[in-house]
């Protein structure tokens, strides 16, 4: 009879080798330590500028892991996002997200090649007549605070980082031929936010406003502003004022900056000077119709009127991100038929890949505007 070979006779597998075989292998190792130093160097958003000079680009940080989707559960967003069947995250990350390590879910999953650059090209829009994109887009950017907040990231971060869609977002009009861009950075509401937070959001308009109109020089972008810049400190309207003054002449993007901006209170102000000038004697009350309370708004702009510029008026395309879906008293008047897009993920996670969604759902919609085909 043939002895049963031991246990100890056996060959073994190299311990290196039966590790490896049970770690997934697409799930890198990361050491802890290593970890930490490269999010601590690579936290704050980089700049247009730096984008500009070459720089390597800031990788934003992932959507949350499976602690943040219980607790998009608790707050209702998962059950809209079931409800309108849409996916929990519409920009999916080539190459997969890093581990959350040492009890921080989220803070190390960077995705790759999420900020966009502005060195970089946006893919055409196939399939789409130029009838069917929308010549103006207008986008209420939410959630910055709630994107920081789930990665337990200072919430500052989180504004920094919608700096980066904002700028993805504007690279891509201006390469897909959208004229009007009309952005909410700051409500009148927003004014009772606690300070810190508010100082810390007119800090990063001012440092966003100096540090990226070079670029927005040479991409042919016009800023403007709307609001009221009286309740804005100095350095904010300096800033504000050179931006526009650098950029009255170019043409390929109109891009609107809401800043200090309610709707409601633009409409009292277009009211109360149309009530003015029937006073002086300069137009009679009967005179007053939706031609000229729109001309006393603050988003007229004349030469768009009259189409002595390619600048849409009214904007075709509102975009509302982190799955809220109300107006939040942004551009009432000029909102009476625009197409509404609500978009489940926070306004740092919005690039490239989102909006071209959103168009894409645009070019569906029926724009029937009251009548019938």
């Amino acid at each position: 009879m043939r002895a049963r070979a031991s246990a100890s006779s056996a060959p073994r597998t190299a311990p290196r080798a039966r590790r490896a075989a049970r770690r997934p292998c697409d799930r890198p190792r990361i050491h802890p330590t290593n970890s930490f130093r490269a999010f601590s160097s690579r936290a704050r958003a980089s700049s247009w500028r730096d984008d500009a000079d070459g720089a390597p680009a800031n990788d934003a940080i992932a959507a949350s892991t499976a602690d943040e989707a219980s607790s998009d559960e608790d707050d209702g967003v998962e059950g809209r996002r079931a409800a309108n069947g849409t996916a929990t995250t519409a920009n999916a990350t080539p190459g997969g997200r890093f581990p959350g390590l040492l009890g921080f879910p989220g803070i190390l999953n960077l995705p790759r090649g999420a900020v966009s650059r502005w060195d970089s090209k946006p893919s055409a829009l196939r399939d789409l007549a130029r009838d069917q994109v929308p010549r103006h887009v207008a986008i209420i950017m939410d959630g910055n605070s709630r994107w920081a907040e789930r990665r337990r990231l200072p919430r500052t971060i989180g504004h920094e980082r919608g700096v980066n869609a904002l700028r993805g977002v504007v690279k891509c009009c201006v390469a897909w031929g959208i004229s009007t861009l009309t952005v909410f950075a700051f409500s009148q509401e927003n004014w009772g936010r606690n300070q810190a937070e508010i100082e810390e959001l007119m800090a990063l308009v001012e440092t966003a406003m100096r540090e990226e109109l070079p670029l927005l020089v040479k991409e042919g972008v016009r800023v403007e502003v709307i609001g009221d810049l009286s309740k804005v400190n100095e350095g904010v309207r300096s800033a504000v004022t050179r931006a526009m003054e650098a950029t009255k002449d170019n043409d390929s993007l109109r891009l609107v900056v809401a800043l200090s901006y309610g709707g409601r209170q633009d409409i009292v102000q277009a009211a109360k000077t149309l009530a003015q000038k029937v006073a002086d004697g300069e137009m009679r009350a009967e005179d007053i119709d939706e031609a000229a309370l729109s001309a006393h708004l603050s988003t007229y702009d004349a030469r768009a009127a009259t189409n002595e510029i390619d600048f849409a008026q009214a904007p075709d395309l509102l975009i509302r991100t982190s799955g809220e879906q109300r107006l939040s008293n942004f551009l009432l008047w000029d909102l009476a038929y625009t197409e509404l897009y609500f978009a489940q993920m926070f306004w740092p996670e919005f690039g490239e890949a989102e909006l071209r969604r959103a168009l894409y759902a645009y070019a569906k919609r029926d724009r029937r505007f009251g009548g019938r085909t």
